[in-house]
């Protein structure tokens, strides 16, 4: 590999990174190809999931749902 072609990457990955970065996140993608996250999932990605106790569920919920789908297969 050359010195120039190794110069020219080290150049152009991190653009080319953040402009992926970008895109990926865009309201432009979601709206012109329907793809890619919506305002409320962009939010989320910027802020982070919020994390409350409430949303794991305890081992004995878990037992209840098991039991609630073993009996479903039966």
């Amino acid at each position: 590999m050359s010195q120039i072609g190794r110069r020219v990457r080290a150049a152009v990955n991190p653009v080319s990174t953040a402009a992926t970065r970008w895109w990926c996140h865009s309201a432009l993608r979601h709206m012109l190809t329907g793809y890619g996250p919506t305002a409320r999932q962009r939010r989320f990605i910027r802020r982070g999931m919020p994390q409350s106790p409430g949303r794991t569920p305890s081992a004995e919920q878990m037992k209840a749902r098991a039991a609630a789908i073993d009996k479903l297969a039966q």
